[in-house]
C-alpha cells in the first residue's frame, strides 16, 4: 500500500519555540502556505488517497483539510484522537529548546524519552495509542494520508521501518519539519509492515 505521513504546518507556538498550551492552536500564515505547497507537491506526484486521517487537534485538522482540497476534495477528513501529539504535561507553554539554553526538564527527558513526563506521556504511550490505526490501514491495503505531529510521526516512522525507537528519537532521522511529509510503500501482513524506503 501507499502511505503518506504529513506533519501539520507551522503555528505561532512553533515560531516561538514553545510547546502549545492547547490543541486549539491554529496554523499561522506561514503554516498555511507550507501546507498548500506540500499539497501541490503531493497532487503533482499522482498520489490519490482513499482515506484521510488526522489528529483531532485544530492545527492537524486544518492541515488535513487544506491537503484534502488539493489532493482529493471528495474525501472526508476523519479525526483520530490516537494521532494526537505526545502530551507534554508540565512542559506545556515552555521552551522546546534543549541543552543549556533550553528547559531543564525537557533536556532531562530527552535522555530517557520512555520515561513518562510529569503530567504527560512517554514515547511508549504514543506508540501504544497511535499504531492501531496504521495496523488497520495496512490491513485495508489502500492508499491513505495520515496527518499528525512531530513526535507522533517519529514514533510511527520508527514502528513502520522496524527501527529502534530510542535511537530514532535521539538521532532525529525520522523528524519532519512543519508542513513536511514522508511517502512510504508498504508490503507485508497486518501488524508486520515491511517498508520500502520511498520518502520525501
Amino acid at each position: 500500500m501507499q502511505l503518506i505521513l504529513a506533519r501539520h504546518g507551522r503555528t505561532e507556538s512553533n515560531a516561538l519555540h514553545r510547546f502549545p498550551l492547547s490543541p486549539a492552536v491554529p496554523l499561522d500564515r506561514t503554516g498555511i502556505e507550507q501546507v498548500r505547497c506540500t499539497g501541490r507537491q503531493i497532487a503533482d506526484s499522482g498520489f490519490h488517497p482513499t482515506a484521510i486521517h488526522a489528529s483531532d487537534a485544530e492545527r492537524t485538522l486544518q492541515t488535513a483539510r487544506l491537503l484534502r482540497d488539493l489532493i482529493a476534495p471528495e474525501l472526508p477528513v476523519t479525526p483520530q484522537p490516537g494521532l494526537r501529539e505526545l502530551d507534554w504535561g508540565l512542559l506545556r507553554g515552555r521552551s522546546t529548546l534543549s541543552g543549556p539554553s533550553g528547559d531543564a526538564e525537557y533536556t532531562r527527558w530527552q535522555q530517557d524519552p520512555l520515561r513518562r513526563l510529569p503530567g504527560g506521556e512517554s514515547l511508549a504511550d504514543v506508540q501504544a495509542r497511535a499504531t492501531p490505526l496504521l495496523e488497520r490501514l495496512i490491513a485495508d491495503g489502500l492508499p491513505a494520508l495520515v496527518v499528525s505531529h512531530a513526535v507522533t510521526l517519529t514514533v510511527l516512522t520508527a514502528w513502520l521501518r522496524g527501527w529502534d525507537l530510542i535511537e530514532t528519537w535521539q538521532s532525529h532521522r525520522a523528524h519532519l519539519p512543519t508542513g513536511g511529509y514522508r511517502r512510504l510503500e508498504l508490503t507485508g501482513p497486518p501488524g508486520l509492515p515491511h517498508p520500502l524506503p520511498v520518502s520525501q
